[in-house]
């Protein structure tokens, strides 16, 4: 909860009191800090992925070789061609 008041804060301090000579400045810096963050997270986030069960990889992996199966079975012609 501190660190979203102190958020909040630096935004309105942004919003109302920053220079307009420096806010290009501020600018590129925040947005080097927002993409560093999001990478972080997705790192985060693929480190907890691989913490799951297996069998949550098998059952995946089983549904989606299921769903190939259903392709190869919806292509299947279904009239029977007479043989000569």
């Amino acid at each position: 909860m501190v660190y979203f008041i102190l958020g909040i804060l630096i935004l309105l301090f942004y919003l109302f009191m920053t220079p307009k000579s420096i806010r290009g400045t501020l600018d590129s810096v925040v947005l080097v800090i927002l993409i560093v963050s999001i990478i972080v997270l997705t790192c985060l986030a693929v480190f907890q992925i691989f913490q799951l069960p297996s069998e949550f990889f098998v059952g995946a992996l089983l549904a989606f070789v299921g769903y190939l199966a259903l392709v190869d079975i919806s292509r299947l012609p279904t009239e029977l061609k007479k043989r000569k």
